[in-house]
Parts: structure tokens; sequence; C-alpha cells
């Protein structure tokens, strides 16, 4: 069941993941409170706020992925880390001197983003090389345990200090936990290996057009990433309509809010738990398909029923599943792509996953203004269940890919132009393949 714990390095990237994304979700509460304060009490401040971590990914995220294949991912890693400490902490010492306004709190958060978006594929790369292919299902399980579970242990911290000690203090644990993070990545600088290119790619924006190439060629990464954005824009990203689902439909209190939230948190931890304990005994295309639907019927439920049981019950399922098929898709993500691109594949991942979340969610809050919020969960969610039939269709397509070896010759990968595997395409253009010809062999497997 803890498989992937056996690697030391992988039980310091559970933890550093842990402290990274307590301190995100931490700043979103004292970032968050602090600009509804500044901001005259207005939600549009803090919704601002969330965006603002979110949307940087989508831009600097493309770039920081290229970066993260030509150099230390640990390092990587940790120079997100470092900026992101560096900006809670100057947010600190701006509300001790009293000089923290609403423009400066927003730049600080967008610099908490370009952070984030730093070290996200930098970590994500880095652990099929640590724990190898065989637990890498079983290592993204646990990981997505990490990043749901820092949803409670963040804000949990951040809410006693915010509460006791005011916004200085709450910013300061907020550095505290990225320096933590910082720390645990830093240290595994000597396990990661840098890959080795033949030639360096020119200019800065020809590593993203590579990188975009080998996904478009490489199946069946282009079909996960089409599915993995139908569901971010369709079941995650109408989340967060929750409030005005508890306001319609339980009784519109705070209580029935949070224990919604607090219910899809759950989920989250416990539906990963599970694929973990049953390991090996789950196939992963039909893991996929069967949580890919999972994620979006209980969204119906949950949005037409007036029922607390019933909308606990639904939130808790959708929220195991989604955690269970984010976990999957970027596992079998990873798991297909070859170690000289694995950063690029993952920054694309984070910024497909990331705008589509942060842009339709905007959408979804807008709709709400004209339709009944129940209604306008309850739709994307059979959208989504209804859109995975196709997926599920081609499961055996999926399979097979993901089945064959990375596109791969002397040094790694498939020499220019050699023939693709999968379907006899040819890999990529002359740039990605003439990168990666002289690439190290795949560490995993």
């Amino acid at each position: 069941m803890y498989a992937a714990f056996e690697a030391t390095g992988f039980r310091q990237i559970w933890l550093a993941v842990l402290s990274g994304n307590s301190g995100r979700f931490a700043v979103i509460l004292v970032a968050g409170w602090e600009a509804y304060r500044l901001g005259h009490h207005s939600s549009l401040w803090p919704s601002l706020v969330s965006m603002l971590l979110l949307v940087p990914s989508m831009v600097f995220g493309l770039l920081a992925g290229g970066v993260a294949d030509r150099r230390n991912r640990a390092r990587m890693a940790a120079a997100g880390q470092l900026i992101n400490a560096l900006a809670c902490v100057l947010g600190a010492g701006m509300v001790v001197v009293g000089q923290l306004t609403l423009p400066t709190l927003l730049a600080l958060t967008a610099l908490v983003g370009i952070g984030n978006s730093v070290q996200g594929p930098a970590w994500q790369a880095m652990i099929p090389g640590l724990v190898g292919r065989e637990r890498l299902l079983n290592a993204s399980m646990a990981t997505r345990i990490a990043q749901q579970g820092a949803e409670l242990t963040g804000p949990a911290v951040a809410t006693i200090v915010l509460a006791g000690a005011g916004p200085g203090a709450g910013f300061g644990v907020c550095g505290g936990f990225y320096l933590l993070a910082l720390g645990l990545v830093w240290q595994l600088r000597g396990q990661v290996q840098t890959a080795r290119l033949a030639t360096a790619p020119a200019g800065v924006l020809r590593p993203i057009k590579d990188g975009l190439a080998y996904v478009r060629r490489e199946q069946p990464l282009g079909t996960l990433l089409l599915w993995v954005g139908l569901h971010c824009s369709l079941t995650m990203a109408s989340i967060g309509i929750l409030p005005a689902v508890a306001t319609a439909n339980l009784g519109g209190n705070a209580a029935a809010y949070g224990l919604l939230l607090t219910s899809f948190g759950l989920g989250s931890v416990l539906g990963p738990l599970i694929l973990m304990r049953l390991g090996g005994r789950v196939a992963p295309v039909p893991t996929l398909v069967v949580s890919g639907v999972l994620s979006g019927l209980p969204l119906i439920s949950l949005g037409l029923v007036h029922l607390t049981t019933a909308a606990v019950a639904s939130a808790a399922l959708a929220g195991g599943a989604q955690s269970v098929f984010m976990a999957g898709i970027y596992s079998a993500n990873q798991g297909r792509t070859v170690d000289s691109v694995r950063g690029r594949v993952a920054s694309v991942q984070l910024s497909l996953t990331t705008g589509a979340m942060g842009l339709a969610s905007v959408g979804w809050g807008a709709l709400v203004a004209l339709v009944a919020p129940g209604v306008v969960l309850a739709v994307p969610g059979a959208v989504f269940a209804v859109a995975c039939v196709p997926f599920a269709m081609r499961s055996r397509h999926i399979r097979a890919a993901l089945a064959q070896p990375s596109v791969r010759g002397s040094g790694g990968v498939t020499p220019p132009g050699a023939p693709s595997p999968v379907g006899g395409a040819v890999l990529i253009g002359r740039g990605l393949a003439g990168e990666l010809g002289s690439a190290p062999q795949d560490q995993v497997g």
C-alpha cells in the first residue's frame, strides 16, 4: 500500500508537497482575508487572490517546463519555493510597518503564483525517477493525498495564527511552510539527474514548441490531456459555486457550506487511499474511466437534492473520484514520457488544468446570476459523465499506447527521422528529435 514510500527521495518529495501546498492554501486564507478587509469587504478581491495564484501557471509554467528539462529539477523546485517564501516574508514585513496596500497585496500574491509555476513542473518531473515505473501509480495517489491534505493543514494552522496574532504572523506562517518545502527538495539535488541534451534549444519559446510537438505526436498524451482539460473545466471548476448551492439547497448557512467543502476534502483523501490499498489489482485505464464518470455523476445529485446527508455523500464521492482521476492522469502521462521531456509535459498539463479551471470557474460563477446554482453544478457534471463515453470506447487504444515503450533509440530517444512505434508517425521535427537524440536512458522501469 505504501510502496512508493520505500524510496527515501519520495518521502522527502511527499513532505515537500504537503508543506508547499499547505503554504499555498494558507496564502489563500491570509491574503484572501486581507484583500477582503483592504477592499472594503468586497468579495471581488478574495476571488482575485485565488485567480492570481493560478493564472501565472498558464504562462510561466510553460517556460518553467522547458527549464526543468535542462537544469537540476531539485534546485529548480527549491528556487520556486524560495520565491514563495520571500513573497510571504515581504508581506509579513509590510504588515508590521503598516505599508501593506491592496495593490501591493495582489502583486505579492501574483509573485507566489509565479513561484508555484516555477516549482510545479520540476517536482512532478522528479517523481518517476525516484520511485520507478512500477510504483509510479502508487506514488501519484500518495502525492494527491498530500496535495488534498494540505487543504486541511494549511488553513487550520494559518487560521489559529491569523486569529491570535494577526496577518503579519499569518504571512510568516505561510513563509515557514515554503521554507520547509525548500529545505526538503534542496536535499534531493544530488539524487536527481539533469538531462544531458545534445544541443541547447535556440530561443526561449523553442522548448515550449518542442514540448507541445512531443505531446501531439506521442500518443496517448494528447488524448489524456484533452480528457483532463474537460475534467477540470466541467467538474472541478464548478465547485466554486458550492456556497450558492449550500444557500439555495441546504438552508443557506456557513455550516452547510463548510460541511460540503469538508466532505470534498475527506473524499479526496480516501479515494487515493483506497486505490493504494488495492495496489496492482487496479487497471489504470479502467480506473480513469470509472473515476471520470464518478467525477461527474455525483454533481447531479449534489446540485439537485435538498437533503444534507445525500449532499454530503455526493460531495465525498465526487471528491474521491476527482482526486483519483487527476492522480491517474498524472501517472499515465509521466510514465509514458521519456525523462528528457517530463518537465515540459508536466508544464503543459499544469497550464491546461489551471487555465481551464480559472477561466471556466469565472463562467460558471457568472451563470449563477441567470440559472439556479444547483442546475449550474449538475449540468457540467452530467456533460462530463457523457463525455467520458468516447474515451471509454477508445480505452483499448489508450491502453495499447500506454503499453508501448517511450519513443527512444540509441541514447534513450528515437533518433532524428526514425518512425514512432505509435501509429508509425515520425516523433517530432528536427528540434526535439535532435535535442533528445543524446539524452540518457530513461531512469524509470
